[in-house]
């Protein structure tokens, strides 16, 4: 792609350009897999799936499409954003993140995390899996995991909300000048500044 980058599509994929302008390029990958490694400016490039856009913002990435529209996101340079009316999953190198049709992308993870930890944010995200599935996350999630956590924050309301506060703050205490209050509300330069130090150990 001009001046944008490199996208490899495996052979039986069904993709199609749906806009190449200079203010936006976008594909559809409706089946298959798809590799994209983008130079362009952030929010430049995207991909339309079956249940979510992935939006680049400079990274490089393999997306796969089955032939029931699930989706998988595996982000192997920058970040990658996955987004679904209003919901949206910051996905960043070393993660994945799973996108079915219906409910949109779920909550990303690393690849290295516990299987108990994927199994219970499958359950979580996909299956209803209300507070027992929460607590699983909670319970197995490690420091390399607050980012999972984090992106959990904006999913979630009232006490579950406190309940994955209370656990991140365990596993990356609070910087001076953010506040609970902040990020219970939250407050998007508040969560920036709090996932800028998280340690995720490549």
């Amino acid at each position: 792609m001009n001046n944008i980058g490199e996208v490899d599509i495996a052979p039986d994929s069904r993709v199609r350009l749906i806009q190449a302008q200079p203010t936006e390029h976008r594909m559809e990958l409706e089946r298959g897999l798809m590799h994209a490694k983008i130079s362009a400016p952030p929010r430049l490039f995207f991909v339309n799936t079956p249940s979510a856009e992935a939006v680049d913002l400079g990274c490089e990435y393999t997306l796969n499409v089955d032939d029931k529209g699930v989706g998988l996101l595996v982000v192997n340079l920058g970040y990658v954003a996955f987004v679904k009316d209003g919901v949206e999953s910051l996905v960043p190198v070393g993660a994945m993140c799973v996108t079915r049709p219906g409910v949109g992308p779920g909550t990303p993870y690393f690849h290295d995390a516990p299987e108990a930890l994927k199994n219970a944010l499958n359950r979580f995200d996909f299956e209803n899996g209300g507070q027992e599935a929460l607590t699983e996350v909670l319970v197995c999630s490690r420091e390399r995991d607050a980012y999972t956590l984090w992106n959990l924050l904006p999913r979630v309301r009232g006490d579950e909300r406190e309940q994955v506060f209370n656990r991140l703050v365990q596993l990356v205490p609070l910087p001076a000048g953010i506040t609970k209050e902040g990020i219970m509300a939250l407050d998007h330069n508040m969560l920036e500044k709090w996932s800028l130090g998280f340690e995720w150990g490549w």
